[in-house]
């Protein structure tokens, strides 16, 4: 799948999500989710960042992990922590939006000291570098543990990032209008059953302008419930002549049950791609679904549950801005599991 293509269907994901959202001013959208949802895990982090091309351009990005997160820094300059996909502007507004993906790297700190995104020293610094018509661009994220202040409240360790204002940029410079960045085993999880809110903060630039228009300040809080479990048992029975196997998949977040999610089973094959579809149950009340499905010799089964993108319950309470613009929750999924049919 191509880079452009893959930002479109993610993009699309956001807004089918979220209809409700207008889109007037500035409505900006965090997502952050894991390819471990264990209590204690580690693996990869995924931060999703967008805006609307109606909308005004966005000039800093702060995202604070929760609290009960730790997060792994100093590593050596070079080291790489992961990818990115976005869509960005090089120079002028005007400029087609570019589909592009790079690599983030560790970098020294010491060389970013007077940015004026961020000045002052930082734990670390990341870079976001990537390629376009033959040339390098790279765009800094300045990353601290939160350990003092009103910030320690809510947040253990802090991310910014500055896109360039596209009115009237540099030809050097880049905006970006849609990220997502996935770090690999930079934070670990809570120990703690729990619903976790990630916070983003947005300020975008005053149109036609490089200047922050702080009027419009706004937070998306992305919640992620530990731990997520997809669990699948699958058990013989007969009846007869006939063989089946009775199939029962839950789903939980945080020990609570995810309801009505169709869970779909295959089976007829020793891998998921020579099997064919035979069941499309959904989750009850208690999160789990179970069906009875007839067998052959083979003696496993593939199961595979797809969660939409939410919106969050308990909504987003504005205490990092004067306004929010959503909330997510995390949807916790399993892909062609396969199960062994027990006797």
């Amino acid at each position: 799948m191509g880079v452009r293509c893959l930002i479109s269907g993610l993009a699309s994901a956001f807004a089918l999500a979220f209809p409700g959202i207008g889109f007037a001013a500035y409505n900006p959208l965090l997502l952050v989710g894991e390819t471990n949802p264990a209590l204690g895990g580690s693996g990869s982090v995924r931060i999703f960042l967008q805006t609307h091309d109606d909308e005004d351009a966005t000039g800093m990005v702060t995202v604070y992990s929760p609290r009960g997160y730790d997060v792994r820094l100093g590593q050596a300059r070079g080291t790489e922590l992961g990818t990115m996909i976005a869509f960005v502007r090089i120079g002028s507004i005007g400029g087609a939006r570019q589909a592009v993906q790079g690599s983030v790297t560790a970098d020294d700190p010491a060389s970013h000291v007077t940015s004026s995104c961020a000045p002052g020293p930082h734990e670390a610094v990341w870079t976001f570098a990537f390629t376009l018509a033959g040339n390098t661009y790279r765009v800094p994220i300045y990353v601290d543990r939160v350990t003092t202040g009103h910030e320690v409240a809510y947040a253990s360790a802090r991310l910014r990032i500055c896109p360039a204002s596209p009115y009237g940029a540099r030809a050097a410079e880049v905006s970006l209008t849609y990220a997502d960045l996935t770090l690999e085993n930079v934070f670990r999880n809570p120990d703690e059953r729990g619903i976790y809110p990630w916070n983003g903060v947005f300020v975008p630039y005053t149109t036609g302008t490089a200047a922050l228009n702080t009027a419009l300040t706004t937070q998306s809080t992305a919640y992620i419930g530990l731990p997520a479990t997809f669990a699948v048992t699958a058990k013989r029975q007969k009846r007869g002549k006939r063989a089946f196997a009775v199939v029962t998949a839950c789903l939980r977040e945080a020990g609570q049950a995810v309801r009505d999610v169709t869970i779909n089973l295959y089976y007829g094959g020793t891998t998921v791609f020579s099997s064919k579809k035979v069941a499309s149950p959904r989750t009850n009340a208690r999160g789990c679904a179970t069906t009875r499905i007839r067998i052959g010799k083979v003696m496993v089964v593939f199961a595979s549950a797809r969660v939409p993108l939410r919106g969050a319950a308990s909504g987003c309470s504005p205490s990092l801005a004067p306004r929010c613009s959503g909330a997510s929750i995390y949807p916790p999924s399993g892909r062609f599991r396969p199960v062994r049919i027990e006797r």
